[in-house]
């Protein structure tokens, strides 16, 4: 029962020191890049296109850690977490994010599938990304 408990803690524990709500909500407003309320698949490009240092139409871990340690070098612990979700977002598996994986990011969080993300919509699936449960204390 204690490696049970353990194991369902220790995204919490890990990313302890980080609100990943505020976290969400950050990411959630930097990708809605016409603050409509609303994120939509153009601007899961767009959003990615600042990363892409040498326009190759790819995020590269490098150019994404970049970019990353740049918004987030006064907070060790959303820097922490943002890095480790390149995997995450890196769906299929090519060591890249690119268009299959901004699609499956899309779509995947786009839960009620009217081709819009919303801001609940998005820190709900931003926390199942960063593999930290979202609890009534902490929903938008």
């Amino acid at each position: 029962m204690l490696v049970f408990a353990l194991v369902l803690c220790l995204p919490v524990l890990a990313f302890g020191q980080v609100d990943v709500n505020a976290l969400a909500n950050y990411e959630f407003n930097r990708f809605d890049i016409d603050q409509d309320g609303n994120i939509e698949p153009l601007e899961v490009q767009q959003y990615f296109s600042r990363f892409d240092a040498n326009h190759d139409q790819r995020i590269s871990r490098q150019e994404y850690q970049r970019e990353v340690e740049t918004h987030h070098e006064n907070n060790p612990g959303a820097k922490d977490l943002l890095l480790r979700l390149f995997d995450a977002l890196d769906y299929d598996n090519d060591n890249h994010i690119d268009d299959p994986d901004y699609t499956r990011l899309f779509t995947s969080a786009d839960s009620n599938k009217n081709n819009l993300v919303s801001q609940r919509e998005f820190v709900i699936y931003f926390h199942d990304l960063a593999g930290v449960p979202i609890t009534r204390g902490n929903q938008q």
